[in-house]
């Protein structure tokens, strides 16, 4: 556990007693867009959703939560903040993550149209209106850039900034800077910087830009701001000038919000901001920008994809290869001088690796990105579906190989620093304790006294130099016939605890075979209306220990007999196992 308030020197995030900060967990969203109406719409309670996943967040070793919140559902036309039910889980969350020693970060606008958005204009066709919604947030009637330069849209920001920090949660009557496990904060997901091209001539309306960037009487505004502001800067070229509208944008902007939050949170929340896709600031008005805002931290992003968040399914891709690619815009500049890193996003569109998470892990290691958020961990609640975002899926019951992958790349992020080597070879990568091969998806990570591994393999290990293993297959020390994960505690000595996950089966295509480069909208999916891409048998699992002979195993007070090779045919479960 690191103790809090975070703070950074040196570009190094430091907890409050001056440990190094290192970080390793999800993006995580029941309470809110297609996750909260996937779990409505099958009459699932969305509070023990969250009680499964949070025991599933400890087995994985997840310890860090973002989420955007979507303001488009919980606010109306003016910012004020409206009490609902998303409100209400979202505040269910938030305790208990506090109660299980889980940090979060959230960024406080997620602009983008919620699904709700789309099925309620659809169950009422002609006669749907925005007072259909409990919540119909101010979000829905500007573009994106628009809520850094309009007057009108920061002042509804404002209004929303203040009600969201100063309300209490319903379930421990704490405001949020109260929270001292709320770590980091960002205004905006991905925030829009403006551009000049885009300021000049708006692009050609598509899935991404047609209310992304301002249109008709708003992009008239922006217009309008710009031509008056080269009026009064008539010595700077046109690209002079248009950094330095840019910059004033944004100090007004950061102005106004990142002042909210120091005037309720003071220095106890790390101040986080978008620094673009690549990871890396290059202008050095923006980065003027951020230093004079107070920002202590990039938020970055990595999508091991042709284009973009979900361009393409990248099941079958190199990612090694692609990584290798991706970091190489990093390597002059392994740190940045200014600012500390964090990663607000990160993944490979369709894949159902876990490898593919792993070799990010091990790049971010390398590069100091102190506190990682996968995107995204679908509840298992609604897992069996994979609805939602369809690309991003993780889930310790539904995606075990890529669950197991994920946990053991989260134990040697932890433990590895800035600027360790990593060796490279076109089919695997080793660590000093780990490593990653593409072949039959292997993560393999052993430290701390804990072994976990994504598939079978012979890494060597010995039982009495571990308390835990985690695993999915046959290792040096078990065979295991199930293709899913099981635990290995010990309590003492030669007692430990076994717990079994059912057996996973894959019924068809886990992402639904949709095509990609499609807009948020058709990520829909009714879960009443399609069958599961995924199913859990309740079959027995031959279970063996190779190492060490096991003198007892018992479910509760039944003691389990043995098979003449010594292997148990065991149900999933948790068991008690006495090893001579």
């Amino acid at each position: 556990m690191f103790k809090t308030p975070f703070q950074v020197h040196d570009s190094v995030i430091y907890d409050a007693d001056g440990k190094k900060v290192k970080l390793f967990g999800v993006n995580y969203y029941t309470p809110f867009n297609c996750n909260f109406l996937n779990i409505e719409e099958l009459g699932k309670d969305h509070f023990a959703a969250i009680d499964e996943d949070i025991q599933q967040f400890k087995l994985l070793g997840i310890d860090f939560v973002r989420i955007h919140i979507y303001d488009r559902e919980i606010t109306n036309r003016r910012g004020h903040v409206v009490e609902n039910k998303r409100l209400e889980v979202f505040d269910y969350f938030v305790e208990q993550c506090a109660q299980n020693g889980i940090y979060l970060m959230l960024a406080m606008c997620a602009w983008w149209t919620p699904l709700s958005n789309q099925t309620t204009m659809e169950k009422n066709y002609a006669y749907w209106y925005t007072d259909e919604y409990d919540a119909f947030g101010f979000s829905n009637f500007f573009s994106a850039d628009s809520l850094l330069w309009n007057q009108d849209a920061i002042d509804c920001q404002k209004v929303y900034y203040h009600e969201f920090f100063s309300r209490r949660n319903k379930f421990s009557s704490k405001t949020l800077p109260e929270y001292a496990n709320l770590v980091a904060m960002e205004l905006m997901n991905e925030t829009p910087y403006l551009r000049l091209d885009f300021v000049k001539n708006p692009p050609e309306p598509n899935w991404m830009s047609a209310t992304q960037w301002s249109r008709g009487k708003l992009h008239e505004q922006l217009l309008g701001m710009w031509e008056e502001f080269k009026n009064v800067h008539p010595g700077e070229t046109e690209e002079q000038c248009f950094e330095l509208f840019n910059t004033a944008i944004l100090e007004n902007y950061f102005s106004c919000l990142w002042g909210i939050i120091n005037q309720y949170f003071g220095g106890n929340t790390l101040k986080c901001q978008f620094s673009g896709h690549g990871g890396r600031l290059h202008s050095p008005t923006l980065r003027a920008a951020f230093k004079k805002a107070g920002i202590q931290v990039l938020a970055v992003g990595t999508y091991l994809n042709p284009c973009g968040f979900d361009g393409t399914n990248t099941n079958s891709e190199n990612h090694l290869e692609i990584a290798t690619r991706w970091f190489e815009n990093w390597q002059d500049a392994p740190r940045d001088p200014d600012f500390a890193r964090v990663s607000y996003e990160y993944n490979a569109s369709g894949a159902q690796t876990g490898y593919s998470l792993a070799v990010i892990a091990a790049m971010y290691a390398k590069y100091d990105v102190q506190m990682t958020a996968m995107f995204t961990y679908t509840p298992t609640a609604i897992a069996a579906w994979n609805p939602g975002w369809v690309g991003h899926y993780l889930n310790l019951l539904h995606t075990p190989s890529r669950a197991a992958g994920f946990k053991a790349a989260g134990e040697f992020f932890r433990r590895h620093d800035f600027g360790e080597p990593i060796q490279f070879e076109p089919e695997a990568w080793y660590g000093s304790d780990y490593r990653i091969e593409r072949k039959n998806d292997l993560v393999c990570s052993l430290g701390d006294r804990k072994f976990t591994y994504s598939n079978s393999n012979e890494y060597p290990v010995q039982f009495n130099e571990l308390d835990e293993v985690f695993g999915r297959g046959n290792s040096q020390l078990v065979e295991c016939s199930s293709n899913s994960c099981y635990l290995l505690r010990r309590l003492a000595a030669n007692e430990w605890q076994l717990e079994l996950f059912p057996d996973q089966q894959y019924v068809k295509e886990p992402t639904h075979g949709k095509t990609y480069l499609r807009d948020v909208s058709s990520r829909y999916i009714n879960c009443l209306e399609t069958t599961p891409v995924s199913i859990l048998r309740e079959n027995r699992i031959k279970f063996k220990f190779r190492l060490t002979a096991t003198l007892e195993i018992r479910s509760g007070s039944d003691i389990i007999s043995p098979a003449a090779d010594g292997s148990y045919e065991l149900k999933p479960g948790t068991y008690h196992v006495s090893l001579n």
